[in-house]
């Protein structure tokens, strides 16, 4: 799961020239992450470890990134360059 969503974010980087702040999952896509991620203990670590936030949609077929302009994820952004 880790290196699926690395290779979305360098995608989108290469793509639009900025890191995405926003992460799309379903709740099977999330659990998986979970999984790759034992040592993280709810959803906030889990975002901040990849420096975006986490929205669940039952409705995302596959996995996501976005990124939104504003407050959302600002003080993760900016806190490391690196995304995953």
């Amino acid at each position: 799961m880790l290196s699926f969503l690395y290779r979305l974010v360098e995608h989108y980087h290469r793509e639009h020239g900025l890191h995405p702040n926003l992460l799309y999952l379903n709740p099977m896509h999330y659990q998986k992450l979970l999984e790759c991620l034992p040592e993280m203990e709810n959803q906030e670590e889990v975002s901040r470890f990849l420096t975006m936030q986490i929205i669940i949609n039952p409705e995302a077929v596959h996995p996501y990134v976005a990124w939104l302009p504003g407050n959302i994820g600002s003080g993760l952004v900016r806190e490391r360059e690196r995304v995953l």
